[in-house]
Order: structure tokens, then sequence, then C-alpha cells
């Protein structure tokens, strides 16, 4: 089973996958992995990601990781050369934006795709 969220801005829909890559992973492994899939999936953007917080874990859906300090989610936005953005299941709303993470940190991956 997937899911599927509503960016409010674009009113653009996008799939979820039902769950996480098996264990966390580097940025670079994270990109990597979610090509690796085919079919459109990708990394989310960090707009995608706060409404997953927001349209699934917060209605007890998409079985997310929360229960540490360590339940941080790659987005596909850099922030720089060395860093990219995410967010903590476990913290968030307290990184409204995202907080930027080196790129080799470990994380969680949740794969994404657009539907027409």
């Amino acid at each position: 089973m997937t899911f599927e969220i509503k960016l409010p801005y674009t009113s653009h829909i996008v799939q979820v996958a039902e769950n996480d890559f098996p264990s966390r992973m580097t940025w670079y492994d994270a990109m990597k992995g979610c090509q690796n899939l085919g079919n459109g999936w990708r990394l989310p953007s960090i707009e995608e990601l706060c409404e997953m917080y927001r349209q699934l874990h917060m209605n007890g859906m998409g079985n997310f990781k929360t229960g540490t300090l360590n339940s941080w989610y790659w987005s596909s936005e850099e922030f720089d050369v060395n860093n990219a953005l995410s967010i903590s299941f476990f913290s968030y709303p307290s990184y409204t934006d995202g907080a930027y993470g080196d790129k080799f940190n470990m994380s969680y991956v949740r794969a994404v795709r657009d539907l027409p």
C-alpha cells in the first residue's frame, strides 16, 4: 500500500512509498537508491517531507521512525556542497524548514514520485 499527499500551495499530488528503505544511509546513497527504484521514484523535497509529517504521520499513517533523536529523514534539497536538508520525525515541528546535515550522516529514506 502506498500513500498520497497533496502539496498545499500547488495542489500537486505525490505518491509516498509504503516503507522506508531497510536501513539508514548517506544522502548520496539515498539519492542513488531512490533513482534505482525506477518508475519515477525519487528523494522527496523538504516541502514534501513536511507534508508527509503533517498529512500522514500526524494521522497515524506511514509507519515513520519517531522513537529516537536519530529519526531524521533526508530530503533531495542541498544546503551547500557538503550538507543537505532533512527533518526529524521525533522533533518536528521544531525545525519547520528542516535542518541541514552532513551528506555522509546516516538518515532514514522514504521515496516519493509524482502522480499525473
